[in-house]
């Protein structure tokens, strides 16, 4: 590798000074407890499984954010999008639909697409069981608390997670009988109802639990080829069971499904005086789910072991025009009715994933002298994308169907250890070794167009072995006070990419490298003023080899699977203060600066505007989050006549994302946005009502742009942008058995 460079080995002697002036995050975050039917807060340690077995927050030798189950209800967070939003430097860069999302986190993941399905820079785990990149925007439902890994966590979770992971922590199943139903209504049609029911099935030996949710929108952006663009209905469900027939066996066996239907906004023009306004003849998408999950553990007297047995399924159905067709009337200069028949302007997206996982682990019990996991695992992906392409535009570049198929195998041992050093200084060493091979083939068929062959085949193999790791020390200042420095290495299998526009010429696609790189972290966390404050911090750099990039021509729309080097480097503060009785703030804050390096010739011929030192796409340099809550009883605001012993609160919820380039070349400038939400309501006995309100800022900001050259018609630059929902507000209510 090479010498980090000044501007970087500043960032790592600042980093020194926050260890050592205790700037960092919490441990200590607010839990709910029900006194009289009515939740109020306490501050409890938390514990987190982040490195898959039950520990305190502050034992952990890397960044770790949590959402607690208090946040994620008060906050209103229901899925991948709404939760980014809280977390400090983490991005999902959208087109508008939901089955092309995925995550960037400190500035690593895929430089604008995915490559090929197996991609997981940033996955998200269920319960520690890995669901595909497709799942990114997935819901986030019943869940305990959300925990975001930061920096590569190939060590433990494999999957190629180098940019870190997002574990969801559903809630379990209890011996206690307990429930709740939900219901919102709002604005555009804002419709929901929830609830979960759980208890004991055999006292002290089985409890199960069952939630369910379903929620819709109506669209908001007008289209005059269709309906109205940007619906969206889902339906989620899970059912559990925890098996406990002595003290020292749990068995926890779950499974859920989710469907979702939506009318995406993908590109629509922007310029030529077009006002916010789609020509769509064709745009939906469904998605639906499934996950599996077994979870067997037993407590030896030295350790506890742990089968582990899940299986992920994501179907998904994209239909869309290949292009809007004021778009490509704005391209071509000629009508807008030359393009709106489906027949000859659409892209159709079949893709049917699957993700199947046996792990076996041994770790060592709480409380002993040592602490450590070691473990093996096997696992296959299989892929199966469809994608029919017709726009006579651009002639055979946009004509005929794909059946691309990949499967990927692979088997992994892996381990970890912390060793005391000396007092208060701990070293904690892990490493995973692992063996992959990939089977990839693809059948492209004409559908007639002129100089398109009949038929192509391609086929391919990759085999590969590589070794992931981290180490890291941690030294504890005081029980409320801990900073750790660590070195991890991230690495990416190569592959075949699942664009090739070549393909109808006969002209096979190439591989793509894999991808390394190692990344850089010191940081802290501690609890101040009596747990008051908590606060969290760390300085960051990531040095990454042969990043995967998506080289797309908007002018060709020819685009290839290539490689990119990529360096980025940042730091995060993020924490919260109790003001008084009732009275909470949280903040948060991500500075992250990143370039791409190395640029080949080929790929800068491709994507206009590419050079060695363009921002990565999609990633902002500054990102914020703010939030003030208030609780407190009725009887204090001269109400408790009507209501008696009740509670009436509120809360404020900021967010800011920056300026960030939205593709490679570094052409189309997205603009900072800033998000207020509102919640405020009412809770006594079991029952609660409250208003609630989104983006009421109204910031109708685009999500991504494209620029697509000069109109043929006034010679203006032309763009294909995507939006975001503006203003919504609604009345919600629920009641807890």
């Amino acid at each position: 590798m090479m010498g980090i460079p000044l501007r970087r080995s500043t960032i790592l002697l600042a980093s020194s000074l926050l260890c050592s002036t205790a700037l960092t995050p919490a441990y200590a975050e607010p839990e709910t407890q029900s006194e009289n039917g009515i939740e109020t807060e306490t501050i409890e340690e938390i514990t987190v499984t982040a490195r898959k077995r039950t520990e305190k927050l502050r034992d952990i030798p890397f960044s770790v954010e949590t959402i607690s189950r208090t946040e994620l209800e008060e906050k209103r967070i229901v899925d991948g999008t709404t939760a980014l939003r809280d977390i400090a430097g983490a991005v999902k860069p959208s087109f508008g639909d939901r089955s092309n999302d995925f995550i960037i986190m400190r500035g690593v993941g895929a430089v604008l697409f995915p490559l090929s399905p197996d991609d997981s820079s940033v996955l998200t785990f269920i319960d520690g069981a890995p669901t595909s990149i497709a799942a990114s925007n997935s819901a986030y439902f019943d869940l305990q608390r959300v925990e975001v890994l930061k920096g590569p966590q190939s060590t433990l979770f494999g999957r190629n997670t180098s940019g870190g992971a997002i574990n969801l922590i559903p809630i379990l199943p209890s011996e206690t009988p307990e429930g709740y139903v939900g219901v919102e209504y709002g604005t555009d049609n804002h419709r929901l109802i929830e609830g979960a029911l759980a208890g004991a099935i055999v006292p002290e030996k089985v409890a199960g639990r069952v939630a369910f949710r379903a929620r819709g929108i109506d669209g908001f952006l007008s289209n005059t080829e269709g309906p109205e663009l940007g619906d969206e209905t889902s339906y989620v469900g899970r059912g559990s069971l925890l098996f406990t027939p002595n003290e020292r066996t749990r068995w926890l066996i779950s499974a859920s499904g989710e469907k979702t239907d939506l009318s995406p906004i993908y590109y629509t023009l922007q310029g030529d005086g077009m006002e916010k306004l789609a020509g769509y003849s064709v745009a939906d998408e469904t998605l639906e789910f499934v996950n599996l999950n077994s979870k067997f553990e037993y407590a030896f007297d030295a350790f506890t072991f742990t089968a582990q047995t899940s299986y992920h399924k994501a179907d998904t159905v994209s239909r869309y025009n290949a292009l809007d067709t004021y778009l490509a009337s704005a391209m071509s200069g000629l009508p807008t009715s030359m393009f709106a028949d489906p027949d000859t302007n659409h892209i159709y997206w079949t893709r049917h994933e699957s993700r199947a996982t046996q792990e076996f682990r041994l770790t060592s019990n709480p409380g002993s002298s040592l602490s450590w996991i070691a473990g093996a695992v096997g696992y296959q992906d299989t892929a199966n994308l469809i994608q029919s392409v017709s726009l006579w535009l651009y002639g055979p570049l946009m004509a005929g169907t794909d059946d691309y198929n990949q499967t990927t195998t692979g088997a992994a041992v892996f381990g970890e250890v912390t060793l005391p050093v000396w007092d208060k200084l701990k070293w904690t060493v892990g490493g995973r070794l692992t063996h992959e091979s990939k089977d990839f083939d693809n059948l492209y068929t004409s559908d007639g167009t002129t100089m398109a062959i009949p038929s192509f085949a391609e086929q391919g193999t990759m085999s590969y072995g590589f070794w992931t790791g981290r180490t890291s020390l941690a030294y504890e200042w005081s029980p409320n006070l801990s900073s750790w420095a660590s070195v991890a290495r991230g690495y990416k299998g190569g592959g075949y990419g699942v664009f090739n526009r070549a393909a109808p010429f006969g002209v096979a696609r190439d591989p793509y490298d894999p991808t390394s790189m190692i990344a850089y972290e010191i940081g802290s966390r501690g609890s101040f003023l009596d747990n008051r404050l908590n606060l969290s911090g760390a300085l960051f750099y990531n040095d990454v080899s042969q990043e995967q990039i998506t080289a797309f021509n908007t002018l060709t729309l020819e685009s290839m699977a290539l490689n990119v080097d990529v360096q980025n480097w940042g730091g995060e503060l993020e924490g919260s203060y109790r003001l008084a009785e009732g009275w909470d703030v949280g903040f948060g804050a991500a500075y992250t600066q990143g370039e791409l390096l190395n640029v080949t010739s080929v790929l800068a011929a491709l994507v206009p505007g590419l050079v060695d030192g363009n921002k990565i796409p999609g990633v902002p340099e500054w990102t914020f989050k703010a939030s003030l809550a208030h609780r407190t009883h009725v009887e204090k605001l001269g109400l408790d006549a009507q209501l008696g012993d009740a509670q009436a609160y509120w809360r404020l919820d900021y967010s800011f994302i920056g300026e960030r380039f939205a593709e490679a070349g570094n052409l189309f400038l997205l603009e900072a946005s800033h998000l207020l939400a509102a919640r405020a309501g009412l809770e006594w006995e079991k029952r609660e009502f409250y208003l609630f309100g989104s983006n009421l800022l109204n910031d109708e900001t685009i999500s991504f742009g494209q620029a697509y050259g000069l109109s043929a018609a006034t010679g203006e630059q032309i763009s294909g942008v995507s939006y975001v929902r503006g203003r919504t507000f609604g009345l919600g209510a629920k009641v807890r058995l």
